[in-house]
């Protein structure tokens, strides 16, 4: 197979942007120093999409009728300016994606880079409690899913929050999911009364800080994960392939009412990041658009067949998509899975 040619683009504030001239088999290196929209996702927030900060936060109480994952933070990139878009999803190969926002507002109550299980969460009365073995709540990056006729495209900072208001669960129109088996969202807004833990794409790494420690103002909050999931991989193909990213940022650290320790940050409205003082959310993706590979059984297009493609034959299973049904029956089942096999 011919070498690969490499193009490389970087956002750069003022200059122009370089692109490949073929979307056959291009490398990209993308940067975005600011995102395109960014909201505050929060049933209470009077100035959608205009708002200086977004604090997240839950609540689990039963006082009143509201998402355990409370207060969410939603930050998009348009991502067309810099990788090829219209290429199909499944030629999107992600090798690494990283994902910043900078905290607005000390957090004095201890970091937690890690996973709380669910069970963390609950009542000490309950039978199902679990301590928490160490100190602070996570801060945790999925994907964002859409419902009430509110779609990745036409979703905007100041679309409405819900078709009922502020109150009931489940029902805001764009709300922090993990993926099914199809790489379809799920929303994660209410995991603990799931009573699941939800499979975040990141956990959020401070800068210079400790597990355990002091969250400062301006303290940097990274979210580091790769393509290599295939429902992962599924969503962030089909992300790229249309030209928008879509991210919520969330937290169960437990809010209360007109006050309590919760998380800040930055958003690209603010005045501080308006002068360069601050920086709102900012996004970095590596990867390749895959060569055009089209024979039966190469689902990632890499002009191979490789564990690659059983992952993606997996990840579709028990669908009806016409790629992954390689015997046309009509289901991808386990006739495809041993027809892939013979191909290895």
């Amino acid at each position: 197979m011919p070498s690969i040619p490499r193009t490389t683009w970087t956002a750069i504030i003022g200059l122009p942007i370089i692109a490949a001239t073929t979307l056959h088999g291009q490398d990209f290196d993308g940067e975005w120093p600011s995102p395109t929209a960014d909201r505050w996702n929060y049933g209470f927030n009077q100035t959608p999409g205009a708002r200086n900060v977004a604090s997240v936060f839950g609540y689990t109480g039963d006082l009143y009728d509201f998402d355990e994952r409370d207060g969410q933070f939603i930050v998009a990139f348009d991502t067309s300016d810099l990788i090829a878009t219209g290429a199909g999803p499944d030629r999107y190969q992600v090798d690494e994606i990283e994902v910043t926002v900078t905290i607005a507002s000390d957090l004095p109550i201890g970091y937690d880079p890690t996973n709380d299980d669910w069970r963390t969460y609950l009542p000490v009365d309950d039978p199902d409690a679990t301590p928490d073995a160490d100190p602070g709540r996570p801060v945790e990056l999925f994907t964002t899913g859409f419902r009430n006729g509110i779609t990745a495209q036409d979703w905007a900072e100041d679309t409405v929050f819900s078709p009922s208001g502020p109150f009931g669960t489940g029902l805001r129109n764009a709300y922090a999911a993990d993926l099914d088996l199809q790489a379809n969202p799920v929303d994660v807004s209410n995991s603990i009364s799931d009573r699941r833990n939800p499979t975040s794409l990141a956990v959020g790494i401070a800068d210079d800080t400790i597990p355990g420690g002091d969250l400062l103002e301006g303290s940097v909050m990274r979210f580091t994960f790769t393509g290599e999931d295939p429902q992962v991989a599924a969503w962030l193909g089909s992300s790229l392939d249309a030209g928008r990213i879509h991210f919520s940022i969330s937290s169960l650290i437990e809010a209360e009412q007109e006050g309590g320790d919760f998380f800040e940050f930055y958003t690209r409205e603010n005045p501080l990041v308006t002068v360069g003082v601050r920086s709102a959310a900012t996004l970095r993706i590596a990867g390749a658009i895959l060569g055009d590979c089209m024979e039966p059984g190469d689902l990632d297009h890499d002009c191979s067949i490789s564990g690659g493609d059983i992952g993606i034959l997996l990840s579709r299973w028990g669908t009806d998509d016409p790629e992954a049904d390689l015997d046309g029956s009509g289901l991808v089942d386990g006739a495809d899975f041993g027809f892939l096999l013979s191909l290895f």
